[in-house]
């Protein structure tokens, strides 16, 4: 995750990129697991992030060019935007609490992104375009968070 990202484009390629990866590790973890109940919860977040990766890319593509091409490089310079590689996260070795928890984070961190250029969007169709992704970004978290708890129950 090298790039640096300049545009909304940009933030939004890198964290659709960001979810794909997460979503394969976390498959991966969930084969190398060696418990059915982590497994499970694996098995469930990657599909979340493989949807999530999926959604964003269809937002890029149908999201108002002008909001896209809007500049962040003042807070891209100074701020990482992805602060953890999803491949140095080792599922493997978490119990279910410790993931989902690490999930929750990962997912938070992202939250904060989009509500930091939110709050300093110039204009209001860049503010509508990080509006949705923030309720997106939201809605995920609640679902995996949900559903999290309910693979936890059984």
């Amino acid at each position: 995750m090298a790039m640096e990202p300049k545009t909304m484009s940009d933030v939004l390629e890198l964290t659709r990129e960001w979810h794909r990866q997460l979503s394969e590790h976390l498959h991966r973890s969930a084969d190398e697991s060696g418990s059915e109940r982590n497994d499970m919860l694996l098995e469930y977040l990657s599909e979340h992030e493989r949807k999530l990766a999926e959604t964003l890319e269809y937002f890029q593509r149908d999201a108002d060019i002008e909001a896209l091409n809007t500049w962040f490089y003042e807070y891209t310079d100074r701020h990482k935007i992805i602060h953890r590689d999803p491949h140095e996260i080792p599922f493997t070795r978490m119990s279910n609490d410790e993931i989902t928890g690490e999930i929750a984070e990962l997912h938070n961190q992202l939250v904060d992104l989009y509500k930091h250029l939110h709050e300093r969007a110039e204009s209001e169709t860049t503010r509508e375009v990080l509006q949705q992704l923030l309720d997106i970004e939201r809605s995920e978290s609640r679902l995996i968070s949900v559903g999290a708890e309910r693979s936890q129950e059984m």
